[in-house]
């Protein structure tokens, strides 16, 4: 695997990016991810790159993530902005931050359990692609991959460059946020990768028996119906016994 910079990437990536040439193995993109310089953090982007940064842009419109008369009530200098508006040449650094902010006014207004509000039911197909993206991560990465540089303290901070959910039916960008934050504090889950519709997360400790009992509850409650309760246990029960747990943020 090789990483490559590539300054030219999409505007809706707010970190530096780092093109993934192949070929690929779960062990590199471990590697990689571990070496993320002091300050930063590192994300990767999974499956159909084209719709998630499509989807990326419309979500961080409709939630006025970017944009919006908050933005001077925010402190944020007026040379920033043209009509209103974040001027179209600013930094990297500025563009980060504005977007940190546009996080930060909506997340007191997000709890983590308005996750289980939506619909994330799992179906024959989304299973089955579940399934393969935990035995295997690399399966579900696109023909085009970035690895994201984010300056960010925490894991889940590093969503502020690469935010995503935007239909009514998924989990929203500050939901996905509430998401990573409760598996990283509570259960040693790190953010790992974001794709269209799946979000990958990497365990940093061993679990014991109740803390793994807990999580698999979660999960359970978050992706089963009545039909498939026991298919959805067995996923994660297999899940969680490996360094990658990918799940779905969307319908």
């Amino acid at each position: 695997m090789r990483l490559e910079l590539d300054p030219q990437a999409d505007n809706s990536l707010l970190g530096q990016c780092y093109r993934v040439n192949g070929p690929i193995s779960q062990a590199e993109l471990l590697k990689a991810y571990d070496e993320a310089p002091a300050g930063h953090q590192h994300l990767f982007t999974l499956e159909d790159l084209g719709q998630a940064l499509y989807t990326s842009m419309h979500a961080s419109h409709y939630h006025d993530l970017d944009s919006g008369d908050w933005l001077l009530a925010a402190g944020i200098d007026p040379s920033w902005l043209q009509d209103g508006y974040p001027r179209e040449d600013l930094s990297l650094e500025q563009r980060l931050h504005i977007r940190r902010l546009g996080f930060l006014r909506l997340l007191p207004q997000t709890s983590f359990d308005s996750i289980f509000d939506k619909d994330l039911r799992l179906n024959e197909d989304s299973l089955s692609e579940l399934q393969a993206g935990n035995n295997d991560l690399v399966s579900q990465l696109d023909s085009e991959c970035y690895l994201l540089r984010i300056a960010a303290q925490r894991a889940y901070e590093s969503l502020y460059g690469f935010a995503n959910g935007y239909f009514s039916c998924d989990l929203s960008p500050m939901e996905n946020f509430r998401l990573a934050e409760h598996l990283e504090d509570n259960y040693g889950y790190r953010l790992f990768g974001l794709g269209a519709s799946l979000i990958a997360f990497r365990r940093t400790r061993a679990l014991d028996a109740q803390q793994a009992s807990m999580l698999l509850d979660l999960l359970v409650r978050l992706y089963a119906g009545e039909e498939n309760i026991s298919q959805v246990r067995a996923l994660f029960r297999d899940s969680l016994e490996r360094e990658l747990l990918v799940l779905r943020y969307t319908e």
